[in-house]
């Protein structure tokens, strides 16, 4: 899988790369238009609860394996893991909220990449994300 999002990546050299999330405060939904919340360490809580697992080019919510603790980390599924999945057994959870549709070659090629200490050596930046409702 390829970790995205997590605000201290900003930095490649961060040693809390992929340990960050937003501040907390709120956001706007993007299906609903509503403002949610964010609270303890800029979480938000689980809305998704469709039975969609963690299958190869699936997106799902990155989070400290606990209900409510998803932030701004995602994940992009490149093999199956359906361990992961909200309704499976076990402790770590991460819900499925979307499907790439586009460039599903380039998450491929991005899970291939030499990595230290579970960061790619050379930074990868994702340059811009288009979300399709």
């Amino acid at each position: 899988m390829n970790q995205f999002g997590c605000p201290h990546s900003k930095d490649p050299n961060s040693r809390q790369s992929g340990t960050g999330g937003p501040a907390d405060g709120q956001f706007k939904n993007l299906k609903t238009g509503v403002m949610e919340p964010r609270f303890s360490g800029g979480n938000i809580k689980d809305e998704c609860i469709s039975r969609d697992t963690n299958a190869p080019g699936s997106l799902s919510m990155a989070n400290c394996g606990s209900p409510n603790t998803g932030g701004s980390q995602f994940f992009m599924n490149v093999a199956d893991n359906a361990n992961l999945d909200w309704f499976s057994p076990g402790e770590s959870k991460h819900p499925v909220f979307g499907k790439i549709t586009k460039g599903y070659d380039i998450s491929q090629a991005i899970s291939k990449v030499p990595t230290r200490d579970d960061n790619p050596r050379t930074p990868i930046m994702m340059k811009s994300v288009t979300i399709k409702m």
